[in-house]
Formats: C-alpha cells, structure tokens, sequence
C-alpha cells in the first residue's frame, strides 16, 4: 500500500500542538505564525470520487521582507468513494469463468466491488486519501496588522493514495493559487482568524484541477509583551522635607508632590496632576534611521528608552506614532518609508515594555510639512517623527 501522508494520527497532533502553542505566552514581535485550518475541497470530476471532501492544512510562515512572508504549507484531504463504473462494455469481451468479477452486466456499464477488471474504458472509483507539502509566496496588503488581504502562490508535491496503481503518478507534482484575508488578534495571545480559498493544479493522471476552501485560527510564534502593571498612586504624604517641597523633576510645572505622571516628555501640556492631555503632538528629537532604511540607529534607540520611561508613567494615554518625510524622491516610496520607520519606532516602544494596545503606527510621507523643502535646513525639520496623543 502506498506510504500515507495525512492521517488522522497526524491531523490530531497538529490540532494538539497549536493548542499548546495559543495557550503559552510569548514575549516578542510578531514574527512568524502557525496557522491551522479545516479545509473543503471540490474536486475534478475525472477523479470519480465524491466531488466534495474535507480534511486539514497546517501552515509555518515567516516574514521575508516587509509585507512578504513566505510559507510552508501540509495539506490532507479524504474524498470518498463514488460507483465503480466500467463504461461501453465490448460483446468480445471474454472473462474468466474460474475468476468472475462480482457485480452486474448491463447494455451500458458494469458494476463492480473488484477494482481491477479492466473492460472497456476504465472509470475507477474509490476512497482516496490527497496529501500536499509544499512552499507558497504570500504577499499581505496589510503587513498582517489588523485585517490584511493576502494573495499567494507556490509549488509542491502531492500524493494520491488510492486503492488503484496508477504507477509513478501516485506522487507528482502541484501547482497552486488563492486569496484570503487575515483578521486582526482576537485574544491577548493575539491568535487571529485566517479564511482562504485556493485553485489546485494537480498533476496525477491527466491533471485535476481542484479547489480548496479553509477557515482556522494563525498563532503568532512571537507576541508582543504583557502589558505593564497598572501603577497604584498613592496619596501625596502630610509632610514633606523643606528640601522637597519646589522641586519638579520633569519640568512640566507640576511639582513633585502633585505629580501623578512623572517623567512627562518636553514640551508637552499637562494637567493640573501632571499627566499629558489629549489632542496634542510632540516631536521626538534625536529619532534618525540608517540611510534609506526603517532601521533604528543606536542613537535613536537611547533617545526612545527615554520616550519609554514616560509612555509607562501615562497609563491612561492612546498614542500615535506618525512618520513624515521631505518632498525628495517618488511620493508613493516616501508614504512607504514613513510608514515604516513608524512602525519601527513603534515595535521599540512594544518591546520596552509599552503596552501594545495604547499605541499605533502610521505615515504620512511628504504631506504634512512643517518647514520649507527648498533648503536642507526645512528637510532636515521636515524628516521627522512625532507622537499624537488621542
């Protein structure tokens, strides 16, 4: 009997292992995934089989490049058997009285439990068991940030398991194509809902041409970290040391006393309890990246644990991070980069300890300049990085 690609055994450890995995914490960005499925397929007709089944997909993606990801995917489906059909019957044909196939003679076909009575044109049926493994090229529209779009394609190789020979077309090869959507994280493990529908070109006798549809859940092998505790302020003592009394230690004109938000970053407006209030942006000084690129440079990264420090002293505050930059070069690249040098900023900011749902990311490219780009002075104000406080 040929090898079994997919069997239950399997398809109930691969159900077991992602559970474990959505029940454990993670502690980094979101890099790579898990993503199981329940799958439906209609197949071709040529196959004579049931022409709909069900089994299983369990799919291990990473990011490539931006919003390119690329996957390996490991399918099973099982198609039930339909009629053995022996079409077109010859009046020559002669069978072994010693050896009769069981079933019935008709004028237009044969019935038959015996697979292998080769009379006429042969029209096999029977349970077929249809494994994959194989690699697909996946592109998000959303870089999988809240609900992303994706279009994919890969190749593979695909085994038919059936109780007829068909020879070195058992195992062959596959093409396929599809579509689906990625939701954004529905738990705090941030496990999402992944739906597709896929074309499948298999190359097992003559070529069927199949379709696949799957719905499941895609686990996050990294996460962002658990959100900081909730800081506890207690009341202000009764009696402070003479030496304690004027002091504000973050300049924001709350003394240290009053102050409920410590560490307040400069220039921003605060309450009379020293916490930053809503509707205002602020600059980030000393925010630059590598040449053309949405990496952080180590100054950068000083200046943003300070940003961290004061982020973690406002636990009531919605923040975004927007990124903008001069009028050089194609609009649509300088949206782009913007757009990612603030999703950079953003994911430092989540792995010091930020809580992720507090904070967002978005570009704006060249349109909202504060200076003029006709010098080197006005871009240099103009490629920056700033926080809008909701």
């Amino acid at each position: 009997m040929p090898f079994k690609f997919f069997t239950p055994k399997l398809s109930a450890g691969i159900t077991l292992a992602a559970a474990m995995i959505a029940g454990s914490q993670v502690t980094a960005q979101e890099t790579s995934y898990i993503d199981i499925m329940a799958v439906g397929t209609r197949v071709d007709k040529d196959r004579h089989t049931e022409r709909q089944g069900a089994g299983a997909r369990a799919t291990y993606g990473f990011q490539t490049s931006g919003n390119w990801f690329t996957e390996v995917q490991l399918f099973g489906v099982k198609l039930d058997e339909d009629d053995n059909l022996f079409g077109n019957p010859q009046p020559s044909i002669v069978y072994d009285p010693s050896n009769p196939p069981a079933g019935t003679i008709s004028n237009d076909y044969i019935t038959t439990d015996y697979p292998y009575v080769y009379t006429g044109e042969l029209y096999p049926s029977g349970d077929v068991e249809l494994a994959g493994l194989g690699m697909d090229v996946v592109y998000h529209f959303n870089g999988r940030q809240g609900y992303s779009p994706f279009l994919l394609g890969g190749v593979g190789v695909s085994h038919n398991n059936t109780k007829f020979d068909y020879g070195i077309q058992e195992t062959n090869a596959f093409v396929n194509i599809g579509a689906g959507i990625v939701s954004g994280p529905i738990s705090d493990n941030g496990v999402k809902v992944r739906a597709e529908v896929r074309y499948l070109r298999d190359f097992f006798a003559g070529d069927m041409n199949d379709y696949q549809f799957g719905i499941g859940i895609s686990i996050p092998l990294n996460c962002p970290p658990p959100p900081a505790p909730t800081v506890a302020y207690a009341p202000p003592p009764k009696e402070e040391p003479v030496e304690q009394i004027n002091l504000d230690d973050d300049g924001d004109g709350v003394l240290n006393q009053n102050d409920r938000c410590p560490n307040t970053l400069p220039g921003a407006k605060v309450d009379e309890f020293g916490c930053v209030v809503a509707d205002q942006t602020i600059t980030l000084d000393n925010i630059q990246f590598e040449f053309n690129s949405a990496r952080l440079t180590p100054r950068a990264e000083a200046s943003l644990d300070m940003v961290v420090q004061s982020l973690r002293s406002q636990p009531n505050t919605l923040v975004e991070v927007a990124g903008h930059t001069d009028s050089q070069g194609n609009d649509g690249y300088n949206l782009r980069l913007s757009g990612q040098r603030a999703e950079s900023v953003r994911k430092y900011l989540v792995s010091r300890g930020v809580n992720t749902s507090r904070i967002t990311a978005k570009g704006y490219g060249e349109t909202k300049p504060v200076a003029s780009n006709a010098t080197e002075a006005g871009r240099a104000q103009n490629r920056r990085v700033e926080l809008n406080f909701r």
